[in-house]
């Protein structure tokens, strides 16, 4: 756990360059999507560089929003424990799960508070706890109970849609985990049964009574 992932949409690269360049001026290591190499598995890649980041700063704008991938990867750090600091690049109506966060408003180009950013990531790093040192039974305990979060989660969603089928994507970024873990946590289930939709994508529901 030893640098940042900066999750943004494509609209805002710019904005997000600015940001690498600031957070590396001040000595972090960042990481973006661009670090991606042609040919990689590259949703595999992006949650490993979640996994491996100490804590995630997502620029909100509206398009951020409305984008599945940059609400995945907010979600995904959120269910993995990383530390999640939104940045409000342009008004916009946060989920309520970032709007309970520290976020620090960047709306007014001429006052935007960087010091304070970074100053939040260094007390972060400082005091964010190497899980490669934790002992191993602590690492299960971890493990075991992100998944039975992430289990219900995943399970109250299922229910609200009154036995609908429901796509493991959209599964997993309400349970905060991957996709893969996603489907291996819902198959421990023996309520929940499998397809694939019309896209080829798989989905999952609850058995009816």
């Amino acid at each position: 756990m030893d640098h940042i992932f900066i999750s943004h949409s494509h609209e805002d690269s710019d904005f997000a360059e600015i940001l690498h360049t600031k957070l590396t001026q001040a000595g972090f290591t960042v990481w973006r999507d661009i670090a991606i190499r042609g040919g990689a598995d590259w949703r595999r890649e992006i949650d490993q560089g979640i996994k491996e980041a100490f804590a995630l700063v997502v620029v909100m704008t509206p398009e951020a929003k409305a984008s599945e991938y940059v609400t995945y990867e907010w979600a995904f750090a959120w269910g993995a424990g990383i530390k999640v600091i939104p940045v409000l690049l342009k008004k916009t109506e946060l989920h309520p799960r970032l709007e309970s966060l520290q976020y620090f408003d960047f709306t007014t180009r001429t006052a935007r508070p960087w010091e304070m950013l970074i100053e939040l990531l260094r007390e972060g790093k400082s005091s964010m706890p190497q899980s490669e040192k934790l002992p191993e039974a602590a690492k299960v305990e971890t493990e075991n109970r992100t998944g039975n979060v992430a289990h219900q989660r995943m399970i109250d969603a299922l229910a609200e849609k009154g036995w609908e089928w429901r796509s493991i994507e959209r599964l997993a970024i309400i349970g905060g985990v991957s996709e893969d873990e996603a489907l291996d946590i819902l198959r421990e289930d023996p309520n929940v049964v499998f397809a694939k939709g019309k896209s080829g994508k798989r989905i999952a529901k609850l058995k009816t009574p």
